[in-house]
């Protein structure tokens, strides 16, 4: 039994999430790579509900707001105060899917994989995702990212879709995945309010 309204509209919330976790999964695409001895799926999924960790993500992206004088990452961060769960849906490193098909700029998959190597080691620190991506393994994560949309919808949750939540977790070593989406969820329409973002936030870097 449910103590209060919030405590039954937080676990509504997370059932769904784990829903739509399983529908990105489930997506055929999302199957692991045979070719390349790796059965596990390369769709990572992983959904976040602790408040701690929720005020850890908006933190990192106030410094980095400020600190880089963008508000856009600051109001990112005032949505993530106002959410109780995000759930990441992204790319694993070394996949594709050997068709050789030449979309990612390279002639073919093996060579795709090796140049994407070489460069997360020499540079992994120095861009806010890993790359180069494979095109149709983005394709694929697009398909599983309305795969999640619409199981939430069904279950009369709204989304929104932010990669800067995604860039957070991905530096602060909450995800893998080399490319992601955040999906923030919640039972209202969620949006940016500017009037909730100090003017001086950028100016002085206070509260």
């Amino acid at each position: 039994m449910f103590n209060s309204i919030q405590e039954a509209r937080i676990e509504l919330i997370r059932s769904v999430a784990r829903f739509c976790a399983a529908a990105a999964l489930t997506e055929p695409a999302a199957e692991g790579d045979p070719a390349w001895g790796n059965n596990a799926p390369y769709v990572e999924t992983k959904l976040l509900d602790d408040p701690r960790m929720l005020l850890r993500l908006a933190d990192w992206m106030k410094q980095y707001g400020r600190k880089h004088r963008q508000p856009i990452w600051l109001q990112g961060a005032a949505l993530i105060e106002q959410l109780d769960a995000v759930l990441f849906v992204g790319l694993k490193r070394g996949s594709a899917p050997m068709l050789d098909c030449g979309a990612c700029g390279f002639t073919t998959c093996a060579e795709f994989v090796e140049a994407t190597r070489q460069r997360l080691a020499a540079h992994e620190e120095a861009f806010d995702f890993g790359g180069p991506q494979c095109t149709l393994r983005g394709i694929t994560l697009g398909i599983a990212i309305a795969s999640t949309i619409e199981v939430a919808r069904l279950h009369g949750l709204a989304t929104h879709c932010d990669t800067r939540i995604a860039i957070a977790a991905r530096k602060l070593g909450l995800i893998e995945a080399e490319a992601a989406i955040a999906i923030a969820m919640t039972q209202a329409e969620p949006g940016f309010d500017d009037a909730a973002i100090p003017a001086f936030a950028i100016n002085d870097g206070q509260q």
